[in-house]
């Protein structure tokens, strides 16, 4: 009786509510800062059961409602971010959010029509979450549902054959195994479910005990806290090369073959000779190879530019790679440009409103991947800024035949908040996707040496903070089955939500000719016999 009466009360409209939130409060502690990855396996619980019972319609709202708090608590750090206003964090939440929304509908129109919870939830938000990893300038995969496993290793190495998907997919399986053993007890789903978890774990185990027997290769990175604006006011830069030059001696002691700086170390480096040459001589004193971050404005004869970007001119991100006594390469230039940071999507057919957008861009996105060979197998990919959240990038790279990737990194503009480490997680799933290390050199940290298998083996724990790390890393040589055949398991999840929606839906509409079929039936047996006198 008390357990109907706790029952009935969750599922009345303030219940529902409540439950949303709690659901949004869990998803938010699973993410760094608070950083209790754990609660990530019951976080969509709540809302789960806020959903039971009640139509498509009605739980949009308590979906919607869940998914702006959710958002406004993970991506809290945006308000750190210069010139961003509430009313960027409004419409960037209540985007985020429709995905909860849309998602909490399909489980509704999918149990309704007698899917299993078990099937409709996980299919259903990897096809949203891949949506929103390709929705074009909106696409944001940051603080994907897999990156709050980042600790969790064992149930990490599913990745390497589903990518990050897989570890989604688990995790709600998961919430919804304990969804539908709440609403009915003794169901199978929760047994069959904790199966399926458990030989995740296993082959998870046996994968992170497995020797690597591949020889070692000693890798640096340096944090030289760089703040925002300072490389501007430094002359000639003569401050900032001499706190890189300082990092990069201490990190020589150890003898690395590799060296890597963070994002946007240093300016215009193409056209800056003496620059390029006290980097050079760097690189033979420290007997390593730099690899460099570097904003650069580059001269072109090309007129067909934007306003934006200057007659002639033209800005990019990149990175170098600087080795004494070895002929120059062209650098890697940043691919995949962040919206309304970087450029200005829509730009020439959408007129948007100054007091949405306070700047001009004029940064413009490189044409090609380009890999950097060093000695013997190593060759590096370079991942700049927020490209690490994007798994294609990584992928294309290794298949490509990079065996290392170089994640470069300034979060300084975010502050003391969680955004960095919740930056670093993607580069924790792109390690074990592709099965190679992955180094984040990041300007105020944490900076972290991370293997194959997504172990952080060095890392520089404190943020705004400098100093450098090295480590021995072993070199991946073979392509795991994700680097190989992609987002297949992604594609599986998307055609069973289709299908299962499509079933929905006939089975929706089936109903509705049904109960009109029966109203026709019996208005005419009323309208037969009604007026015969035998009502």
């Amino acid at each position: 009786m008390k357990f109907q009466l706790i029952v009935n009360t969750a599922f009345s409209p303030p219940g529902r509510v409540f439950l949303g939130l709690l659901s949004a409060a869990l998803l938010v502690l699973s993410f760094p800062g608070p950083d209790h990855g754990w609660l990530a396996w019951i976080a969509l619980v709540p809302l789960l059961l806020a959903c039971h019972g009640h139509g498509p319609a009605a739980v949009f709202p308590v979906g919607l409602l869940s998914g702006i708090a959710a958002s406004l608590g993970i991506f809290s750090w945006m308000f750190a971010v210069p010139g961003f206003r509430w009313f960027h964090a409004a419409l960037a939440a209540l985007y985020l959010g429709s995905y909860c929304a849309v998602w909490c509908s399909g489980v509704s129109l999918g149990t309704r029509a007698g899917l299993p919870l078990a099937l409709i939830a996980p299919v259903l938000w990897v096809a949203l979450d891949f949506l929103r990893a390709h929705a074009g300038f909106l696409a944001l995969p940051w603080a994907s549902l897999a990156h709050s496993q980042h600790g969790n290793l064992a149930v990490l190495q599913i990745s390497s054959m589903t990518g990050e998907a897989g570890v989604t997919f688990l995790l709600v399986l998961v919430n919804a195994a304990i969804a539908a053993f709440i609403l009915k007890p003794g169901h199978i789903q929760p047994v069959a479910v904790g199966a399926v978890l458990a030989s995740v774990v296993a082959c998870g185990a046996w994968r992170l005990s497995a020797d690597d027997k591949s020889p070692p290769f000693r890798v640096a990175v340096i944090q030289p806290c760089i703040w925002p604006g300072e490389q501007e006011k430094d002359p000639g830069q003569s401050n900032t090369l001499k706190k890189l030059d300082t990092l990069t001696a201490a990190a020589a002691a150890s003898s690395p073959s590799l060296v890597a700086w963070p994002e946007t170390a240093v300016l215009n480096l193409q056209s800056s000779p003496p620059i390029r040459q006290r980097l050079e001589n760097l690189s033979r004193k420290s007997g390593a190879a730099l690899m460099v971050g570097a904003s650069e404005r580059v001269k072109f004869t090309d007129h067909a530019l934007n306003e934006s970007s200057g007659k002639g001119i033209r800005s990019y991100n990149a990175a170098y790679l600087i080795r004494s006594g070895v002929a120059d390469v062209e650098p890697y230039r940043k691919n995949r440009l962040v919206p309304f940071g970087e450029y200005l999507p829509l730009e020439g057919v959408f007129r948007w409103p100054s007091w949405f957008v306070g700047q001009g861009f004029n940064t413009v996105p490189g044409k090609e991947r380009t890999l950097f060979r060093l000695s013997g197998p190593v060759t590096l990919g370079v991942l700049i800024c927020w490209e690490n959240l994007f798994p294609g990038i990584a992928r294309e790279d290794v298949r490509l035949g990079a065996r290392m990737l170089v994640n470069m990194v300034n979060d300084g503009w975010f502050g003391m908040t969680g955004a960095s480490r919740q930056h670093n997680c993607a580069s924790v799933l792109r390690a074990v996707e592709n099965g190679v290390p992955v180094l984040v050199a990041s300007n105020c940290g944490p900076s972290q040496v991370i293997d194959a298998r997504g172990r952080v083996i060095a890392s520089l724990p404190d943020s705004f903070s400098t100093g450098a790390v090295s480590a021995d890393l072993r070199i991946g040589r073979q392509l795991t089955f994700y680097t190989r055949h992609g987002d297949f398991f992604a594609y599986i999840c998307i055609a069973l939500s289709m299908l299962a929606m499509l079933f929905a839906f006939a089975r929706r509409l089936a109903e509705g000719r049904l109960q009109r079929s029966s109203l026709a039936r019996w208005s005419g047996w009323f309208m037969k016999n009604g007026h015969n006198g035998r009502l």
